[in-house]
């Protein structure tokens, strides 16, 4: 049982005093902190709770505790936790019988508040069409939010998609402005980033002078605008 002390201390305690308390080691004020703001509502206390049970930072380890968390957080409206949630929903270990329905419902409200994994995970979701029908469009479209955030892996496969016509009309120069952007984005290996150089060479050297010509004015202008509106 936690120390009465730590209880009373948390009643006017932040969100970032309990991150502090967690980084200097002090884990049983930060548990403290989150289940008082947590009862209370708070929704990223609520997603922070569910962590350290899922890692048993503090406490023994529950999933089903995490769960629990993570929903009351995503059903107040927390982006990160309703993208956890549709982690999680794909992992029997978790939830048993994997729920794709639910794992996709939750994707897209996060998704829909602008959470890039989320969008990226959903163009993967419809392009794949292992779980659902597949539908290229839609994977496009969320492939498009993602990679307009500046997310490589959509950049990259929003390229591919139009340079080889997967799905959608072939756009040589579309394609390669995604897999510029891709291979100019540095958030990968060595490997994933030599996976891009060589699709963008393969795609470049389909394509005419004037067709490369206008890949690139289109990369230029996609950085200009900082990956909006591309």
């Amino acid at each position: 049982m936690l120390a009465s002390t730590n209880v009373y201390n948390a009643q006017a305690a932040t969100l970032s005093e309990a991150k502090e308390a967690a980084a200097s080691g002090r884990i049983a004020d930060a548990l403290a902190i989150y289940q008082t703001l947590a009862a209370q509502g708070d929704a990223k206390a609520q997603f922070n709770l569910g962590t350290m049970y899922m890692n048993g930072e503090g406490v023994v380890a529950d999933k089903q505790q995490a769960l629990d968390w993570y929903r009351k957080s995503a059903e107040a409206g927390y982006a990160e936790a309703q993208y956890t949630l549709g982690v999680l929903y794909f992992r029997p270990e978790m939830v048993g019988t994997p729920d794709y329905t639910g794992a996709i419902a939750w994707y897209k409200k996060a998704a829909e508040q602008g959470h890039e994994k989320s969008q990226l995970n959903l163009g993967i979701i419809y392009f794949r069409g292992d779980v659902i029908e597949p539908d290229y469009p839609q994977s496009a479209r969320w492939y498009v939010m993602a990679a307009e955030q500046g997310n490589a892996e959509a950049q990259y496969n929003l390229g591919v998609m139009y340079a080889n016509a997967e799905g959608i009309p072939a756009d040589l120069p579309r394609g390669y402005m995604w897999l510029k952007m891709a291979s100019e984005n540095q958030d990968a290996s060595a490997r994933r980033m030599q996976k891009r150089l060589h699709m963008l060479a393969f795609v470049g050297a389909k394509m005419s002078a004037e067709q490369k010509a206008e890949g690139e004015a289109l990369a230029l202008k996609c950085k200009q605008q900082q990956g909006r509106a591309c």
